[in-house]
């Protein structure tokens, strides 16, 4: 499932490189999010075997994808890969990600190692967050790392995983929803591992680049507390210290910057500290094992337009 919003100059990339993937069985949808550019014509005309599934508004990352994700498992699928549109994909990526699911049963999520967009050195997620698998990418090993969570850019997640943790959670609804799934589905017993010789390639950014009020920054900000404020491995007053730290840690660094960065993170972490009992009531969810709604509360239901691909061309 490629997750759109504008972004019609990324399409016909990806989709080229999922024709030319060596994995059977693959069955591609456009999640699009009420795009006003060229997005879903382009997809209809060059690419027919792609469906589409398209939202009568942005719903983001989390509610588009849930809202999504029943018309996939209703066609059958037991693998069901969230994907940004700035991606690129070597062509055994997603062959390599199903021979790693097959290892071991308790895997329930996946996701590929990356390489930069203009080279083949591991970028910078690899370096910051995986840096002990850089070795073993380098090698083209197969064996997959269990790890705490792999990047939503583009993960591989089975319907077993999927039904036992819940969809993703609509209250994040842009960042760290995907290690917040991962977390999540790790509390229940479920594995997430990073496949080293599974290999993509994330611009990063590429349907958020022309957002100039900082929305998104201060998006990122706000769920980063949200996550650190509703882990479940561990008691209330614990994580509360935890953010507290993490405000310190991000003031400090501001300060070498500029104080503007300052006023901004407080904003943001009292902002989001006054809905204390929203996300103590997260917290409480997590730990005891329920599952989030699809939707958020002022969402309502959500009618999705299908427009059914043809069979893959040869």
């Amino acid at each position: 499932m490629v997750l759109n919003y504008n972004g019609s100059r990324w399409l016909a990339p990806l989709y080229t490189a999922l024709r030319q993937q060596t994995c059977a069985s693959l069955h591609v949808y456009l999640v699009d999010n009420a795009s006003q550019d060229n997005s879903v014509p382009l997809t209809q005309s060059d690419f027919p075997e792609v469906t589409v599934l398209r939202m009568p508004r942005n719903l983001g990352y989390s509610m588009a994808y849930n809202a999504a994700l029943a018309h996939a498992l209703a066609d059958g699928c037991e693998w069901v890969i969230w994907a940004n549109n700035d991606i690129r994909l070597e062509p055994d990526c997603i062959a390599e990600l199903a021979r790693a699911a097959c290892q071991d049963e308790n895997i329930g999520i996946l996701g590929p190692a990356f390489l930069g967009w203009d080279n083949d050195e591991p970028n910078y997620y690899m370096k910051g967050a995986h840096p002990q698998a850089i070795n073993a990418m380098r090698r083209h090993e197969s064996t997959p790392l269990e790890v705490d969570w792999v990047e939503g850019s583009f993960l591989m997640v089975s319907r077993r995983c999927i039904e036992d943790t819940g969809p993703l959670d609509p209250y994040l609804y842009f960042y760290w929803e995907e290690a917040d799934f991962c977390r999540r589905a790790r509390f229940n017993g479920w594995k997430v591992a990073l496949v080293p010789s599974a290999l993509a390639r994330h611009y990063a950014g590429g349907s958020t680049a022309s957002e100039k009020s900082g929305k998104f920054d201060r998006l990122k900000k706000r769920n980063y507390y949200i996550f650190t404020l509703a882990n479940p491995n561990q008691a209330w007053g614990r994580n509360l210290i935890d953010a507290m730290h993490l405000l310190l840690v991000r003031l400090k660094a501001g300060w070498l910057r500029r104080e503007v960065e300052i006023l901004d993170e407080l904003k943001v972490f009292f902002s989001t500290l006054s809905a204390w009992r929203t996300i103590r009531n997260k917290w409480h969810r997590d730990r005891s094992g329920g599952q989030p709604p699809s939707l958020s509360a002022d969402e309502g239901s959500v009618q999705v337009e299908i427009i059914r691909g043809r069979e893959s061309p040869a």
